[in-house]
């Protein structure tokens, strides 16, 4: 039984360390983003702030912080507020997997880019003659694609197969290498998964 637990505490260690790792890495990348903006680098502050969200774990709180500072931006700083909802828009496309975290703020961060860029003096041409007409060309093109769904698949694929090897390993249903190859490869697929989607 005790041969059987090794793979599942290596495979929880594993998991428990890329989980610190991202703690971490946002948590710096938030600070620096505070530290740019203290110092009056707006353009800086929002690309670490972006880089803060883009560390994403659904337990870290500097997510959630670094969504809050930047949509902060948009209404405080009407120069950098492209740039601030353009990285809104960023980090969620690039977190998203079999959901969308903070799929709230993509939706309001589409609908405001496509505003701003109506608006556009230089990219009037873009989409037609009047404003609405832009505004609509914008929002088109702003839609979020879904996740490729052989990623999806892998992800899922890879939970399953984790869950099923640990359940092997747990009742000793089978050798303990069937199991705990299983159990390895469910996380590589799961990792692989949540990757690319």
């Amino acid at each position: 039984m005790k041969r059987a637990l090794i793979p599942l505490a290596i495979t929880l260690a594993v998991l428990g360390a890329l989980a610190a790792r991202v703690i971490v890495s946002g948590r710096t990348a938030l600070a620096a983003g505070d530290a740019a903006a203290a110092a009056g680098d707006v353009d800086l502050a929002i690309e670490r702030w972006e880089t803060a969200a883009r560390w994403y774990l659904p337990i870290a709180g500097h997510v959630d912080e670094a969504y809050a500072r930047l949509i902060a931006l948009t209404g405080s700083d009407r120069r950098h507020a492209l740039a601030a909802w353009r990285a809104v828009r960023s980090a969620a496309l690039a977190t998203r997997g079999l959901w969308t975290p903070h799929a709230d703020d993509l939706a309001t961060a589409n609908a405001a880019i496509a505003e701003i860029a109506s608006r556009d003096p230089e990219g009037a041409v873009a989409g037609g003659v009047d404003a609405a007409a832009r505004k609509t060309f914008h929002t088109e093109r702003l839609a979020p694609t879904g996740a490729p769904r052989g990623a999806v698949a892998l992800f899922a694929f890879g939970i399953i197969g984790f869950l099923v090897g640990v359940g092997l390993l747990l009742r000793k249903a089978g050798p303990d290498r069937v199991g705990a190859a299983i159990t390895v490869l469910g996380v590589i697929g799961w990792l692989i998964g949540a990757a690319i989607a």
